[in-house]
């Protein structure tokens, strides 16, 4: 929308008056005012303060309290959750196209938050492309065993040390991290932070979209490491 962003820094433990002047001093008329879930009553009581002015809340992989999510009349406060269910469908598409190739174990590392959604939407990704995969779902490092015929792994809130290790399969990664810092195992970075949806949060405020899910950015990287049929699979 060629429309200069301005971050506001704040404090975690902020008092809600003083992130209302801190808005204020970086913008007295902004075209939308964008907050993370941990902002949550700041973004309403900004809202209540300035009706006219979009307020957008970005609750990430978390809802927020039932009463902030009550709409305005009119229209002025947009909730946007990310899409758990379109992300881990589409990842388990990914795992199941790298598993085709080598027939062996894929292994999830879930938060337990979303274990429900997650697992849910993930095999039915998995089974779009095929139903004869070997999956294990896990909380923790602690609990996996070495196996030597990993074939994929799924990093997903958990897990990430995991990394530390000396890898030589694919890894599906979760991650706000920049890919230039990961090692050349990781070859789809499924990426939710606040910059990336912010540029769809907004186009959804322009277009009056009252409450939406926000889909993650997919990444294919380090696709040296995967063969063509594979990488074909996945962009498509």
């Amino acid at each position: 929308m060629f429309r200069r962003v301005k971050p506001v820094p704040v404090a975690d433990d902020a008092e809600i008056e003083m992130i209302q002047i801190a808005i204020n001093d970086a913008s007295a008329e902004p075209y939308c005012v964008i907050f993370p879930l941990r902002f949550a009553r700041s973004a309403r009581f900004y809202q209540e303060q300035y009706p006219h002015i979009p307020v957008i809340l970005l609750e990430g992989r978390h809802g927020g309290d039932d009463f902030l999510r009550i709409p305005d009349n009119d229209g002025g406060y947009f909730i946007y959750q990310t899409d758990i269910e379109s992300d881990f469908y589409r990842a388990g598409i990914a795992a199941a196209a790298i598993d085709m190739e080598k027939n062996g174990k894929i292994i999830v590392f879930l938060d337990s938050f979303f274990q429900i959604p997650a697992k849910e939407a993930f095999l039915r990704g998995i089974n779009s492309i095929r139903e004869t995969h070997e999956i294990t779902f896990l909380t923790s490092i602690s609990q996996l065993n070495e196996d030597p015929d990993i074939s994929c792994v799924v990093l997903a809130g958990a897990g990430a040390e995991y990394m530390e290790k000396e890898l030589d399969f694919p890894v599906i990664f979760f991650t706000w991290l920049n890919p230039l810092l990961l090692p050349d195992v990781i070859v789809i970075v499924i990426n939710d932070s606040p910059w990336v949806q912010s540029v769809q949060a907004v186009r959804m405020t322009a277009a009056k979209l009252p409450e939406n899910r926000l889909k993650s950015k997919f990444q294919v990287v380090n696709d040296k490491n995967l063969d063509m049929k594979i990488l074909r699979k996945i962009l498509k």
